[in-house]
């Protein structure tokens, strides 16, 4: 006999879903638990058993974004592969992950606003930036120690990195008709990791 789902996560799943759609039409601001608990079809018991505000249903819909992105990040970090070939891997999720999320632009462009004025979404995509940095700065080391790119500073060079991709992100949700997304991320990082390759080696 096969194991019983378990129901609390299914529960949770709903409630995210439920808000996800809420927060996209009305804004994190706008919205209210009761919206909420209308879309879920749930008791406002229920949804507040589970989620206690809207911050928490903030956090848990960044986790559940972000969490399969760095899980596949994570995979990629294989030290058979030259340095480079994980970057265009890497770029590969990135992208594969932005266009399973479209759904969810509107709430992603929010997010960038909010984490200035909100400690909570602060706190979350600085955990983002932290395990971002925690997965590429070891594949940049790399390749620096084994002279695919300049030598510098790893750390530096990640940040530029996530600088380009959020960067990019930020300019595509005010000006999408002037940033073509995944035609200017590829060129950005192409670009980045074109100008960290070391000089070739001079043969006698």
């Amino acid at each position: 006999m096969s194991p019983r789902p378990d129901v609390s996560d299914e529960r949770k799943d709903q409630i995210i879903h439920a808000a996800t759609n809420v927060f996209t039409r009305k804004g994190f601001h706008d919205a209210r638990m009761d919206d909420i608990v209308k879309e879920t079809g749930l008791s406002k018991g229920a949804l507040y058993w589970y989620f206690k505000s809207k911050e928490d249903l903030i956090i848990a819909i960044l986790d559940r974004i972000f969490s399969a992105e760095f899980q596949q990040m994570e995979s990629l970090n294989d030290e058979s592969l030259p340095a480079r070939e994980c970057l265009s891997e890497f770029l590969d999720v990135f992208l594969d992950e932005l266009r399973r999320m479209k759904r969810v632009t509107p709430i992603i462009s929010e997010f960038y606003a909010l984490a200035f004025r909100n400690k909570t979404v602060r706190t979350v995509m600085q955990r983002y930036l932290r395990t971002f940095v925690t997965i590429m700065e070891p594949i940049i080391r790399r390749g620096m120690d084994r002279g695919e790119f300049r030598p510098g500073d790893a750390r530096q060079v990640t940040v530029a990195i996530g600088a380009q991709l959020e960067g990019t992100l930020l300019l595509w949700a005010y000006a999408p008709k002037m940033v073509p997304l995944e035609d200017q991320l590829r060129a950005g990082a192409e670009m980045l990791i074109r100008s960290m390759e070391a000089a070739p080696k001079n043969e006698d």
